[in-house]
């Protein structure tokens, strides 16, 4: 998951489209003639018509429950906030967790079975929250401090690493066992980790004075208290389960060599160069996602537009590279777990289909 400490707003323009005399003229009969062609096209292709979520206090989805079923967030100024599940081709709709706090986030574990939830209160209160699907609670922590970027273990959703921020950027780790109700501090000095098992993590050792510099990828052993570099000058890293993913520059400027191992092994699986973003003080990697069921790396080129991109995916076991959408905005994408669809914007607020290369508004607010 990628880790942004600022959210850029986004404004959605709405396109509307007048039919002309002789387009809107025609007979009854021809008129359910092309609906019924429609309908047995979109199911010859296996799409399914997306119902629109009628929600005015949508925030954000915050992923996906299942292959059409997504967990989102909605704030009532007065009646407070909700998680909510939503089946996008049914409209079924439920409330899971509710609460009076402003709700900051709600993240899903890896097996679709528990949620962390973050809130504020007044001034520097925030409190983190584990439930499960039923909107049971197993866990509650509050925390006085400034902001709080959270890296929940996707091998034992009970451990969660817990980087609390001052004003002046200053941190110190938590490592959490819900289960235990334990809490370790400074298990080691990073501020953003990725798990690769129960008892381990990746993290990136960033010089604090200068994080626009590359800097060494380690992993860390919490039994062993043992550290152990595996790259240097590293731009990004991350992990998709048992993938590892590092970013490091290439030899052609503006450009990133993407660098995939398995995390057992550390044995190379596949690399190649993308170009990377420029915000003017630093290089990063576009926006991506990962299709786990069919191993697809889905991220972003730029498109013929200098303002617009190519939404590109490569497989991790062939190499193949396909061009998936031309001249759209680089925005946040979340694949579904089968790999057919993906929820896409700021706010995951519309739905594409990865098969017939569509992008349809999810939310309707009313």
């Amino acid at each position: 998951m990628r880790v942004s400490l600022l959210i850029i707003a986004a404004v959605m323009t709405v396109l509307t489209a007048a039919c002309t005399p002789s387009e809107s003229s025609g007979s009854e009969g021809d008129h359910h003639a092309v609906t019924d062609g429609k309908k047995k096209s979109d199911e010859a292709s296996g799409e399914k018509k997306i119902v629109s979520l009628k929600d005015r206090y949508f925030d954000e989805a915050a992923g996906w429950l299942d292959n059409e079923t997504i967990l989102y967030t909605a704030t009532d100024p007065v009646a407070g906030s909700e998680v909510k599940s939503y089946d996008i081709f049914t409209g079924t709709e439920k409330t899971i967790y509710k609460t009076d706090e402003r709700l900051i986030t709600a993240e899903l574990n890896r097996e679709k079975n528990m949620i962390l939830v973050q809130t504020a209160g007044d001034g520097s209160k925030f409190k983190l929250t584990l439930i499960n699907t039923r909107g049971e609670k197993l866990f509650a922590k509050g925390f006085n401090t400034h902001e709080l970027q959270v890296d929940w273990n996707e091998f034992d959703p009970y451990l969660l690493y817990v980087t609390a921020f001052t004003k002046d950027w200053e941190y110190r780790s938590l490592l959490i066992n819900a289960k235990e109700n334990k809490t370790d501090q400074d298990v080691v000095q990073a501020a953003f980790i990725h798990w690769t098992s129960p008892d381990s993590f990746d993290y990136v050792k960033w010089d604090n004075r200068d994080r626009e510099k590359p800097a060494p990828v380690y992993s860390y052993n919490i039994s062993a208290g043992r550290e152990k570099k595996l790259a240097d000058d590293a731009l990004h890293a991350d992990v998709f389960k048992h993938v590892r993913l590092i970013v490091t520059s290439s030899e052609k400027s503006g450009e990133g060599t993407y660098i995939f191992s398995d995390v057992p092994s550390s044995k190379k699986r596949l690399s190649f160069t993308l170009p990377l973003f420029s915000d003017d003080a630093s290089l990063s990697p576009m926006e991506y996602s990962y299709d786990q069921k069919n191993e697809w790396f889905y991220t972003y080129q730029p498109g013929e537009s200098s303002s617009l991109f190519d939404l590109i995916s490569i497989n991790l076991k062939t190499g193949d590279r396909r061009v998936v959408q031309e001249g759209i905005e680089m925005l946040p994408i979340t694949v579904s777990p089968d790999g057919k669809y993906a929820l896409y914007g700021y706010a995951q607020d519309k739905v594409m289909s990865l098969g017939s290369k569509t992008i349809k508004s999810l939310v309707e607010k009313e």
